[in-house]
């Protein structure tokens, strides 16, 4: 057989979360083919734990009943418009038969349906693979981009004076954060504590996995995750995060960051303020923040809001293989 010619007993199936049980099992034993854990917790997506405000849809290619492909698209559900692709497998044996590339394209039919204008995903660095022969571009490092709409039609999701809102996080964040993360900030480290840098200074390495990193780490472990969300639900603008200080001697001390799009940068003491505020709600009376030298404006920011410097290490950082001080900065509430 003709390796571009697709098997005449495939058949796809397209499974919106929560699953069934069955299901579950099924699409856990094939992605276990490959990993023994993703992004987020299999159980928890498939249970439908995510799923108040993110819409995530498997596609399951199938041969002679047997499951041999599959790839996941996530977006906002109310209000879809960047969607983020994960997932994507086929069995060693049934590859090099277009399978792949099929069960993706179904996975884009679903965004697309469901009104995202483009589509972002992470993956290892190849001149050619799966994903460009799909119509994907690589942005650079490990993240690809797809529009799926013309490109006169793809709204300015960051655009300046567009109405905002500041809120907690939640599951429906997770593609317009991936889509932030993705921009070349000129803020050069977004997230210190999760080593989140903008793509202007170093290339990323992950695309779809920055949300659930951000929220097993922070809101999970007793935290916060803040966002600035855009005129729309699920556009993210700008994001802060609460770490909260491991041990039983250290639960008083928090550790914070943010960053915004540039065209935003302003709204930068309001997102402080507000996780100074939610600070206080979580009982913490010591806030501390890493800082990239590189950052002088929100270092700015941070002795504004009364932070004090505790210490510089030259040479912390590498970005953009340039040694660069981290800047440690402290106050107490």
């Amino acid at each position: 057989m003709p390796t571009t010619e697709l098997p005449v007993d495939l058949h796809l199936e397209t499974h919106p979360y929560p699953l069934v049980p069955d299901a579950q099992q099924e699409l856990i034993q094939l992605l276990r083919t490959e990993w023994n854990r993703t992004d987020y917790d299999w159980l928890e997506a498939m249970n439908g734990d995510y799923g108040s405000n993110l819409a995530i849809t498997s596609i399951v290619a199938r041969r002679r009943g047997e499951a041999v492909a599959t790839a996941t698209v996530h977006h906002h559900r109310t209000c879809p418009e960047a969607a983020v692709l994960g997932g994507v497998l086929t069995r060693r044996q049934h590859r090099g038969h277009g399978i792949g590339g099929r069960v993706v394209a179904a996975a884009l039919a679903v965004a697309q349906r469901a009104g995202c204008v483009l589509c972002l995903l992470g993956t290892a660095k190849s001149p050619t693979n799966l994903y460009s022969r799909n119509g994907f571009d690589w942005i650079r490092g490990s993240v690809m981009r797809r529009a799926l709409t013309p490109a006169d039609a793809v709204p300015d999701i960051f655009a300046p004076e567009q109405a905002t809102t500041l809120r907690a996080a939640d599951w429906g964040d997770l593609p317009g954060l991936s889509l932030l993360a993705a921009q070349p900030l000129a803020t050069a480290c977004l997230d210190f504590p999760r080593g989140l840098f903008s793509s202007r200074y170093v290339s990323p390495e992950r695309c779809l996995s920055n949300f659930p990193v951000l929220w097993y780490d922070t809101v999970v472990r007793g935290g916060a995750l803040q966002v600035v969300e855009g005129a729309q639900a699920g556009r993210v603008l700008g994001f802060g995060s609460i770490s909260r200080g491991a041990g039983s001697g250290r639960r008083h001390t928090g550790t914070i960051d943010l960053c915004l799009h540039d065209a935003h940068i302003h709204l930068q003491p309001e997102l402080l303020a507000s996780l100074l505020d939610q600070c206080r709600v979580l009982g913490l009376s010591q806030v501390d923040a890493w800082v990239a030298g590189l950052d002088e404006a929100k270092q700015d920011c941070l002795r504004d809001a009364g932070f004090v410097e505790q210490a510089r290490l030259p040479s912390a950082l590498v970005v953009g293989e340039e040694p660069v001080a981290a800047v440690l900065l402290g106050r107490e509430l």
